[in-house]
């Protein structure tokens, strides 16, 4: 018990660490201006209190303190630093210059023109987040993927100085850097003819809001419009309930895809690390969006899962398909199911626009506790006696388990729910599960467990626990395929195993 104890404290004790690294308590600097003072324009003012301006390659940037750039959710507006403080630096990498990468820079048009880029393949550009790096161990793993996938060209955007606390200091200067990566695709664009449909941009945590920035410079300086933007779990603090203005949004590319990997709140806070809400047109949430299986709840480790999601669907080496859904328990319980209509999008590097679907769509899925993250979904549907044996006996509490053996590959074994659940006469029960591809299905094993205790009284019974289950169906996602196996005993005892065959299927 102590160790327990103490588990839960250093897990407290972390996230606490966490928070505070945020600066989101203690960091308030000065008080802005009075909102009600203010009235938000989309021109900039030039009045000292309410614009600040660097010069940003020759050119004069001036970046809004006004509204909508704080409120109730951002309570402090700072001023970006300077370029020359932030340093932000690009560097290009292709097959060919994997290990000797190439420096682009925007101010030095000879960088740009004479940039060694592989010519008509596409442009990934790749930004890190929040007290990190572009050395950073995840951005090269990302690169590797990228470059071993497909013959093209990855940017590295490394703002390390400018991403470094006050967490609110690093909030302005997003701004900043989103600038100066929208004129660096211009710059490629107008003086290299690079496509502005070559471009791809991937940001982690505050990196996916400072390429929703940089495609707002774009589309509102230059007449560029993006492509395409992911997100990787953006970052909610002083983002969630803010002006689209100011966060990654669907206006920001043709195509904005999100994954959201820790919605969790913080210390019982109404704020997480990732962005709780839809902010894109596809936004997926794997395992519900906050609890990642592995993590055990650590705040870094859910933070960073999004990562692991995206590098891994660089691999394809199995689908992270995602389903239309509007909550992850609907999902689990096998009410959105299907691909049609447009229901189901792979995660990740493969994601693309779903016709006839909004922005702000939400979908679900379920992912494995370590590397292969990805699976293969299964609807499973217990379906329970309606005979007059069955309905005198009043149905009964269990925990279903589950073996499925195909042609290609046999399940683990498999738990429909967490807690019991009451198997009443005529009713059907689904769950969705996660597993390996198992091809044509050609047996299972069924076995349940009463959830009774002997300390409990009041999970006493006068009769012996049974159930009276009919059948067991089980579907693939995304297959026209369906295996009905019926039970030959009418009735079924706890702890011993049913085994169903071809013989058994109805």
């Amino acid at each position: 018990m102590p160790a327990v104890g103490a588990a839960a404290a250093a897990a407290k004790g972390a996230v606490l660490f966490h928070l505070l690294n945020l600066n989101l308590l203690m960091d308030l600097g000065a008080p802005p201006p009075d909102p009600s003072q203010l009235a938000y324009t989309e021109s900039f003012v030039s009045d000292v209190d309410e614009v600040a301006c660097h010069m940003l390659y020759g050119l004069k940037t001036c970046f809004s303190l006004r509204p909508p750039w704080y409120n109730t959710s951002r309570p402090v507006v700072k001023i970006p630093m300077a370029p020359e403080e932030i340093g932000t630096s690009f560097t290009l990498f292709t097959r060919a210059n994997a290990t000797f990468p190439a420096t682009l820079n925007p101010g030095d048009l000879r960088t740009i023109v004479g940039a060694p880029f592989v010519p008509g393949k596409p442009f990934k550009v790749i930004s890190h987040g929040y007290q990190s790096h572009g050395s950073v161990s995840w951005m090269k793993t990302i690169t590797g993927e990228l470059l071993r996938s497909e013959d093209q060209n990855v940017i590295v955007v490394d703002w390390s100085v400018g991403a470094r606390p006050p967490y609110t200091q690093a909030v302005a200067n997003i701004r900043l850097v989103g600038a100066q990566l929208a004129y660096l695709i211009y710059s490629l664009n107008r003086f290299a003819d690079v496509p502005i449909t070559d471009f791809h941009l991937i940001g982690h945590s505050l990196g996916a809001h400072l390429c929703g920035h940089a495609g707002t410079y774009l589309r509102d300086s230059y007449g560029l419009f993006l492509p395409r933007i992911t997100g990787l779990d953006a970052a909610e603090p002083f983002f969630n309930d803010t002006h689209v203005i100011t966060r990654l949004d669907p206006s920001d590319a043709a195509f904005v895809d999100v994954i959201h990997t820790d919605d969790s709140p913080i210390l019982g806070f109404p704020l997480s690390v990732g962005m709780t809400h839809p902010i894109g047109d596809l936004d997926f949430f794997p395992n519900g969006g906050d609890d990642q299986p592995g993590c055990n709840r650590d705040v870094n480790c859910q933070h960073k899962r999004a990562i692991l999601l995206f590098t891994e669907s660089i691999r394809q080496s199995c689908p992270l398909v995602g389903v239309v859904c509007s909550s992850y328990q609907e999902f689990i319980d096998g009410e959105c199911w299907g691909c049609e209509n447009n229901n189901c999008e792979t995660m990740g590097l493969g994601a693309s626009p779903l016709a006839g679907q909004p922005t702000l769509t939400k979908l679900f899925l379920q992912t494995n506790n370590r590397s292969p993250f990805c699976g293969y979904h299964y609807r499973v549907s217990i379906e329970v006696s309606n005979s007059t044996e069955a309905r005198e006996h009043d149905g009964e509490f269990a925990i279903l388990h589950l073996q499925l053996t195909g042609n290609k590959d046999r399940s683990q074994s498999l738990q429909l729910s967490e807690r019991s659940l009451y198997y009443e006469a005529g009713f059907i029960h689904r769950r969705v599960i996660l597993t390996y591809d198992l091809g044509d299905l050609k047996a299972m094993s069924v076995t349940f467990e009463y959830p009774g205790s002997i300390l409990n009284f009041m999970s006493w019974r006068m009769k012996k626990p049974t159930l009276y289950l009919k059948s067991v169906t089980v579907e693939p996602l995304g297959k026209d395929s369906k295996w009905r196996f019926c039970f030959s005993e009418a009735r079924q005892h706890p702890s011993r195993e049913y085994v169903l065959t071809k013989e058994n299927i109805c």
